[in-house]
């Protein structure tokens, strides 16, 4: 019988996958005909989870998140005289189907969960909840790339739906530079075959790559958070922004159609709620 040891050294296994040639990689993508500056198809719904503050539900394209805001809860340390400020704690999780790889789930995870704080911090008025903490969550149900910016875009407005004070609506948009190719809204395939790449710099003399994110508020033309990985010279990051920021605002009309059903659904609720009152009080 063999005992167990709680010192031992265990091994991580995860699936494994042959190493591809990432020229014939790309030549299998789909590539753009045309610049299109439009979101995704996307499916957004308010109110889906029942016993927490605020939620929403968005499927952006075949990427669906999930998001919710907890009550704020008192913060246990005593606020000093100059932190008159709330804290917002922001996490992303992937559910346990949406990805194979358990490390590349981790390192997504991490690097997401601090974008997203970053992007909603000049969102929330903090100081309409000072010495209370704010826990605001993100489920990824499904990855087919743009995770990150449906996040910020599903969790700006559960943020709304729950209630709390907020300075303007927030959106995001993803976009990908690969063999001088722009890819807006990209697939996983394409944004997993970029994170593969090795960093380069001008330097090596090779092409540009890269993942950028863009997150802005609707009215001020704010950018919340500015999310880059690989090498892109600053006139075409530059031009790269702009059609993000194009995106970003008409993917506003369809937040803000959501949001507007949901206060009308609101209203016609409290007006029947308030016509059944009256009729029991003249039956009675």
């Amino acid at each position: 019988m063999t005992s167990f040891n709680p010192n031992e050294s265990f091994i991580t296994y995860g699936t494994y996958k042959p190493k591809e040639n990432i020229d014939e990689l790309f030549e299998r993508l789909q590539k753009p005909k045309e610049i299109k500056l439009e979101p995704r198809p996307t499916f957004l719904k308010v109110g889906t989870v029942s016993n927490v503050k605020g939620s929403a539900y968005m499927e952006y394209g075949n990427t669906k998140v999930m998001a919710q805001i907890e009550p704020p809860k008192e913060l246990n340390k005593q606020p000093k005289k100059s932190d008159l400020l709330g804290v917002i704690v922001c996490s992303v999780k992937y559910a346990p189907f949406a990805l194979d790889d358990v490390e590349i789930m981790n390192r997504k995870e991490s690097f997401m969960s601090a974008a997203l704080k970053k992007a909603l911090g000049p969102v929330v008025c903090l100081n309409e909840f000072p010495n209370f903490q704010l826990e605001i969550k993100a489920l990824v149900l499904d990855d087919d790339g743009c995770a990150l910016s449906t996040a910020i875009t599903c969790c700006g407005v559960a943020l709304i739906d729950a209630g709390i004070p907020t300075y303007d609506l927030i959106t995001a948009s993803t976009a990908c530079l690969l063999k001088e190719i722009e890819f807006f809204n990209p697939s996983s395939d394409i944004e997993d075959l970029l994170h593969s790449l090795p960093c380069i710099t001008e330097a090596n003399g090779l092409e540009e790559h890269g993942v950028i994110v863009v997150a802005s508020l609707s009215t001020g033309g704010q950018v919340s958070e500015f999310f880059q990985k690989g090498y892109i010279k600053s006139d075409t990051l530059e031009r790269l922004c702009e059609h993000l920021l194009v995106i970003n605002q008409r993917l506003l009309d369809t937040v803000r159609h959501v949001l507007i059903d949901k206060v009308k659904y609101h209203i016609a609720q409290e007006r029947e709620q308030i016509a059944g009152d009256t009729n029991d009080i003249k039956n009675a």
